[in-house]
């Protein structure tokens, strides 16, 4: 919560940024003295101003103040509509003495569903606001099959992003049942193949409830990164707090055997050398993603 001395018959003008110059800020009105803001970014240090607006011009700017946000991952979301489960990947460690970046790659359950007839939206106004313009998402891809009739899943015609016209669209359908997912061969080098172009971050991927295939895609990839085995299984089960209420046992799941099983002397160099070798992805994608994405 932002707040301030109000006063007077004024709107105020709230802007947050990552910079002291102030450059590229969230911007925010209300006329009231404060304003609850959501998503910042963990362990980041911020700057902020608010203006004092009469007839629409600015009678007075504070002068620009700073603070920095609790260094804990993960970086929980609050999106509007029905999204829950919605968390950036970044944040964590990595054993090697790195960070996985924030704000490049997010996950979270299905943006819309489907009811057997036509697309139901999951996204209010706002929460694709956010998304798009805060977030600043340029790529969905979408881990749902396609041909089940349960409630949720996307029509086969399916071909563009819930989140509007400028936003990508990968359909990448993972198959149902822990024992399959890495059977999945095609979709996971399209993700990757996806990851390893950075003119589509940021990146958002999600399953239907965003549990299962995305926690999948989260383990592999923050494993990849460097991200130790009790912080992966950590944040596989922070799927327990999100509003589906879908309970997550730790971690038994074939992929994790595979991985453990695999040739490497750390997870991270199993994961590597599994996602070479046995799904096809080229050494130089995967060497760029754990570059692109660590710091």
């Amino acid at each position: 919560r932002f707040s301030w001395a109000g006063g007077g018959n004024y709107h105020y003008a709230l802007k947050v940024s990552e910079y002291s110059d102030m450059s590229e800020p969230w911007a925010f009105e209300t006329d009231d003295s404060y304003y609850d803001v959501y998503n910042l970014k963990t362990g980041t240090r911020y700057y902020w101003t608010v203006s004092a607006l009469e007839n629409n011009s600015v009678v007075y700017t504070t002068e620009t103040k700073t603070f920095t946000t609790v260094d804990a991952a993960p970086r929980n979301l609050y999106i509007g509509g029905t999204i829950g489960n919605a968390r950036d990947i970044g944040g964590w460690s990595t054993l090697n003495g790195k960070k996985v970046k924030q704000g490049l790659v997010y996950r979270s359950s299905a943006l819309d569903g489907y009811d057997g007839s036509e697309t139901v939206e999951y996204l209010t106004p706002g929460g694709k606001n956010i998304m798009r313009n805060q977030l600043g998402i340029k790529t969905e891809i979408d881990l749902r099959v396609d041909h089940e009739a349960e409630e949720g899943y996307p029509p086969v015609e399916k071909t563009s992003s819930a989140l509007g016209a400028g936003v990508a669209y990968y359909h990448c359908p993972i198959l149902l049942g822990a024992e399959n997912y890495l059977n999945s061969v095609t979709s996971l080098r399209t993700i990757f193949s996806v990851l390893a172009d950075p003119a589509n971050y940021p990146v958002t991927y999600h399953c239907a409830v965003g549990a299962d295939r995305t926690g999948m895609i989260t383990y592999t990839l923050n494993g990849l990164l460097g991200v130790g085995r009790q912080d992966l299984i950590r944040d596989y089960l922070i799927t327990n707090f999100s509003y589906q209420q879908k309970y997550r046992a730790p971690l038994t799941n074939a992929y994790v055997a595979t991985y453990d099983n695999y040739t490497g002397a750390t997870l991270q160099e199993k994961i590597y050398n599994y996602l070479a070798q046995e799904i096809g992805i080229p050494t130089a994608d995967l060497d760029f993603i754990i570059g692109y994405l660590t710091e």
